[in-house]
């Protein structure tokens, strides 16, 4: 049985009470500053409509009938309303659906760096974890292979946190050929999906025979700039989702009802949103870019979501937590230090950057570090 208390409290969080603490702009924690004013009425309109009880468990049914009818345009699947829930963010769909479905030892390989929520769901359920390295952009598929096995688990981020890759039709196929011939289960986050830049998303569910092997995870909460409200889904057939329906039913009850509804507005929003949300991010990916070459990081560039994994400069001497936990209280800019994006926890010369937040703060947190560094 898995103690809690061996798991340390999460670093971004800790970053996030350091940078209150000190009056830093928060680059660690990826959440925005400002929701637009419509999607906020959609809220406040739900709320004063006196939609404030339980729904059904797995969420109000014209939710998600209606993600189902945008899942399946999008991405050429099919699937209807009962292979839908409601969650309560992204992070408890993973949740329930490594709880409801892995089994006793069941090994799962996740890759490296790696989203810092995966490790204790997996050690939570009793499972084993593997890592697949990546590396400049790339994993090693013969190494994939090597340590693949009948039956194991598969978490998949795309686009990826920390590093914005997103993952290759080639490399997304390459993993869905093993997953049919070993029987395995992918766990897809998408929690970034409409946040890339010069590459396409693709759904590995929409491939040849995985949306019956895939359960897909997604969130409100990004796309919309709503990370408070708490609003999540997961999608897949069959057993995999009624076992997640099972732990989803005892974990929450169900998601927040006025939000809920609002959802229901936010997928009528036009293109037109979507085309914004995307170019605004890329002008403060961009700026930040620059700015990070001019201070002597080098990383590669994020293709999505809106995070950098950089490398501190040469004449930086100390680890990645002593630079963060210093930069936070002298420097007045909060980081992610690199080594709790991987599994070990080892020390590393990696810090994450967020550009979430607005151009105004993005700017600031960029002139203190280059005061800071000197």
């Amino acid at each position: 049985m898995i103690k809690v208390n061996k798991f340390n409290e999460s670093m971004i969080r800790k970053m996030t009470v350091l940078a209150d603490k000190y009056n830093a702009i928060n680059l660690a924690q990826g959440f925005p500053e400002h929701t637009k004013k419509e999607i906020i009425d959609f809220a406040l309109e739900a709320i004063h409509a006196d939609n404030n009880q339980y729904t059904v468990t797995y969420g109000l049914k014209e939710l998600r009938e209606k993600l189902a009818a945008k899942i399946g345009k999008e991405k050429n699947i099919d699937i209807n309303y009962n292979d839908v829930i409601i969650t309560c963010g992204a992070s408890e769909g993973i949740m329930d659906a490594i709880l409801g479905n892995l089994p006793p030892q069941g090994k799962v390989i996740i890759f490296e760096p790696v989203y810092e929520n995966y490790i204790p769901a997996v050690e939570i359920a009793g499972g084993e974890i593997v890592t697949v390295p990546i590396e400049n952009g790339k994993f090693d598929m013969e190494y994939f292979s090597k340590i693949s096995g009948k039956g194991d688990f598969i978490i998949i981020n795309t686009p990826h946190n920390p590093t914005g890759k997103v993952f290759t039709e080639e490399e997304l196929k390459f993993i869905a050929k093993s997953a049919r011939e070993l029987d395995c289960v992918v766990i897809a986050d998408e929690t970034y999906e409409y946040l890339t830049y010069e590459k396409e998303h693709i759904s590995i569910a929409s491939m040849d025979r995985m949306l019956e092997k895939t359960i897909t995870v997604g969130s409100f909460s990004k796309t919309y700039s709503i990370t408070g409200w708490r609003l999540g889904y997961a999608y897949g057939k069959g057993l995999l989702m009624q076992n997640i329906k099972s732990i989803h039913d005892y974990m929450t009850i169900c998601a927040p009802t006025p939000f809920q509804y609002a959802a229901l507005k936010l997928l009528d929003l036009p293109e037109s949103y979507y085309q914004e949300f995307i170019d605004s991010y890329r002008e403060r990916r961009n700026f930040m870019i620059s700015k990070l070459e001019e201070c002597g990081f080098t990383f590669v560039i994020p293709d999505g979501a809106y995070y950098i994994f950089a490398r501190l400069p040469n004449r930086v001497e100390e680890d990645d937590v002593k630079f963060c936990f210093d930069l936070v209280e002298n420097g007045g800019v909060a980081l992610v230090p690199g080594s709790s994006f991987f599994y070990k926890k080892e020390k590393s010369r990696y810090v994450r950057f967020s550009f979430s937040k607005d151009m105004k703060s993005i700017i600031e947190a960029m002139r203190r570090l280059k005061e800071y560094l000197g």
